[in-house]
């Protein structure tokens, strides 16, 4: 799914209201019946006060509406307007002339002081629309102040007022229990820095024209399940394991054996169709005994330290548990220096990087890079905002031809050539060891088997998140760990190919 920015939003709507063709007024209508619904099957209790706070432009137009709507199923409505605009806009004149006209809907003008409110009541939020690109002062502000001291539920309509569309908070925004958003999410509401103001969102179809988004430019995707659809590969029937790829995990160490277990099993749960595991001797057993599918060829006693492999016969994942042995550093550069296949780069790989960073520029162009932000920030540097530094992982995954996927509550893959997606699956049990080896596993399972490398991390950050999702059924936050998300690799990937 593409993602866009406010103004191509409301170019969105223009483009919707002159092509369908339809009236603003209508488009504002059928987006306030979509909220109507969702809230009506949801908030089922007519006798609760819906308390609904309107500014006077087009966002203040739509809570009227809604407003009108609630009533028509009988919830007990309150309006409260405050004109902080210049001059109305000219649906919310329709809208307060419409709603006034019924003569029952309660219709409160605020000017100079909050209005004492109900503690049953739910507010719903209609004062700011996606139009802000400064912060809010004056009356607006001790408005939202005040409104986010009370303990009432707060619905948000579109997006929390004061907030930007895209990029950090800028001044005081609603800190809304849940935001119903139209046709589709804002950038914003992926920025943790604004997680206090829209930790849940809804989206609610309004209509508007796909035409306009088809034929649409843009640098920031959504990973959604139609993305997903648009790469996922079938299997035939007369294929085999010669027709999947052979993946090389490179990992373990003394105490770090764990890490080469997760990564290598995760490979093989994820469709590959052969699978060595260069480990340390130390770690041959314990490989046999948890991952018996594998082969295994041994790499120096307690940590990599040799390199003999047929570089042109294996995808290559490495770094999980590598540790940072002056021979295991020797071994990587060489590897590095005369690989030429892209390759899957985690953990401690990414570590001895960022200790040399000339072997970036050794590194086989679209290979896969997959550091949490601590690592990211010792290879590249630090950054004062979450916004610098997905500009800085833009930047560097254009210079140096590389796919950065940067690990976290919503993963976010850079491309080579400057594109950004964005991750809807996963949850916070995945905060957890190991969850960063499994991904290595499948990502490296996927390169394997084809995939160009920019939809390997696409698809295997969607499927890493979609089983920890599937995981949590039967698990809690606290206790999924990270032989969980491969336990259920299988349910996520028949959810991908819609055989569940």
């Amino acid at each position: 799914m593409k993602l866009l920015t406010g103004k191509q939003i409301k170019e969105w709507d223009q483009f919707t209201i002159k092509n369908e063709p339809i009236l603003s007024i209508d488009l504002m209508e059928r987006a306030s019946l979509s909220f109507v619904q969702w809230f009506v099957s949801n908030y089922k209790d007519t006798s609760i006060p819906i308390l609904i706070f309107c500014g006077n432009g087009n966002n203040g137009g739509d809570g009227l509406a809604i407003a009108r709507l609630l009533r028509d199923r009988f919830y007990e409505v309150h309006v409260f307007i405050f004109k902080f605009a210049n001059s109305d806009t000219t649906d919310f004149t329709e809208n307060l002339h419409r709603l006034e006209g019924l003569g029952d809907v309660e219709v409160n003008f605020i000017e100079n002081l909050m209005p004492k409110i109900q503690p049953s009541g739910i507010i719903v939020d209609a004062l700011l629309g996606t139009g802000i690109n400064k912060p809010v002062d004056g009356f607006l502000k001790y408005i939202i102040m005040e409104i986010n001291q009370l303990m009432n539920t707060k619905i948000s309509i579109d997006i929390p007022s004061g907030l930007p569309s895209e990029g950090e908070a800028i001044g005081s925004s609603i800190c809304a229990d849940v935001t119903f958003t139209f046709q589709i999410p804002k950038q914003s509401f992926f920025l943790r820095s604004n997680y206090m103001y829209c930790p849940k969102w809804i989206v609610g179809d309004i209509g508007l024209l796909p035409k306009y988004l088809d034929e649409l430019e843009t640098e920031i995707f959504y990973i959604d399940s139609k993305e997903i659809s648009n790469i996922y590969k079938y299997r035939t029937k007369y294929q085999h394991k010669g027709n999947f790829g052979h993946a090389a995990i490179i990992s373990g160490s003394k105490g770090k054996i764990g890490a080469s277990l997760l990564t290598t099993k995760s490979c093989l749960r994820s469709g590959v169709g052969l699978v060595t595991a260069y480990i340390p001797a130390i770690g041959q057993n314990a490989l046999i005994n948890f991952v018996p599918e594998a082969m295994s060829c041994l790499s120096g006693d307690d940590c990599f330290d040799v390199l003999d492999l047929d570089l042109s016969t294996f995808t290559i994942g490495i770094g999980p548990g590598l540790g940072m042995a002056e021979k295991t550093i020797e071994a990587f550069e060489n590897l590095l220096k005369n690989n030429k296949q892209p390759m899957v780069i985690d953990a401690d790989a990414i570590n001895i990087i960022a200790l040399n960073r000339d072997l970036l520029e050794v590194m086989p162009p679209y290979s896969i890079i997959t550091p949490h932000p601590k690592e990211f920030e010792r290879l590249f540097g630090r950054t004062e905002t979450d916004i610098a530094k997905f500009d800085l992982a833009r930047t560097m995954a254009i210079k140096h031809k590389l796919h950065i996927v940067l690990k976290g509550a919503h993963t976010r893959i850079y491309t080579a050539c400057g594109k950004e997606y964005i991750n809807s699956t996963g949850n916070p049990g995945m905060a957890t060891a190991g969850s960063g080896d499994v991904l290595t596993g499948i990502i490296t399972a996927l390169l394997a088997q084809g995939y160009d490398p920019k939809n390997a991390a696409i698809l295997g950050v969607y499927v890493h998140g979609l089983a920890g999702d599937v995981a949590l059924d039967k698990q809690s936050h606290e206790s999924l760990c990270a032989s969980d998300i491969i336990d259920n690799l299988g349910a996520a990937f028949k959810s991908v190919a819609g055989f569940a």
